[in-house]
């Protein structure tokens, strides 16, 4: 069965399918009635929509995940500034509650913990506040070179800026619309496989008698 469907999902359409299948056979024996057609209907119906909401489900979260990957550190150790023998130990968070990597340099045996970031929605605050301090520094005197660095600089924060916002917000708001739609199928789920568990006593006990 389909890996992208949670295990009530599973549940519900493996149920669903019980009847389906049954109905299957009273077609075949000239037997099935209006109510079992209408009850087969639905099962088939409710079927496809949770394997549509898996399909979407999984997309949202695919993409969220990649998203989460997108900030690559480039990190350096501190004491030989090099990367080759850089080794990702852990994530911390800093005082402006921002996740950042953990390293351990197995040239220097030292562990330092990078300055930027690990992810895109903590690296849009960092670049707010160091957009912000570059433009602050603007306002005194400073070296020429460092000047026109600053300024050229500027521009290419901003652009990464408004580039990356755009993309979180969209993300945020299918990742927030996903959790409600989840909360709206977990309740289909359980009004439905209640009903159809019903469904199946009386017909166990019909077989019986």
């Amino acid at each position: 069965m389909n890996k992208a469907l949670k295990a009530n999902e599973r549940e519900l359409i493996k149920l669903a399918r019980f009847f389906s299948k049954r109905a299957e056979q009273l077609a075949v024996d000239g037997e099935l009635s209006e109510d079992q057609r209408q009850l087969t209907q639905a099962c088939e119906n409710l079927e496809r929509q949770l394997l549509q909401h898996a399909a979407n489900r999984e997309a949202i979260m695919d993409k969220r995940a990649r998203l989460e990957k997108l900030i690559e550190d480039n990190a350096q150790c501190p004491k030989c500034r090099k990367a080759d023998m850089l080794k990702q130990q852990a994530v911390t968070t800093n005082e402006h509650g921002w996740k950042l990597n953990t390293y351990r340099c197995r040239r220097c045996n030292t562990s330092f913990t990078w300055n930027r970031p690990n992810n895109p929605w903590h690296m849009v605050q960092f670049l707010e506040l160091y957009i912000k301090e570059l433009e602050e520094s603007l306002n005194v005197d400073m070296e020429p070179s460092l000047r026109q660095h600053t300024e050229a600089a500027l521009p290419q924060l901003q652009d990464s800026l408004s580039r990356l916002r755009p993309v979180l917000q969209d993300s945020d708001e299918e990742v927030e619309a996903l959790t409600e739609k989840e909360r709206e199928m977990d309740k289909i789920i359980h009004q439905f496989k209640n009903y159809l568990l019903i469904e199946k006593i009386k017909l166990d006990t019909y077989q019986e008698e």
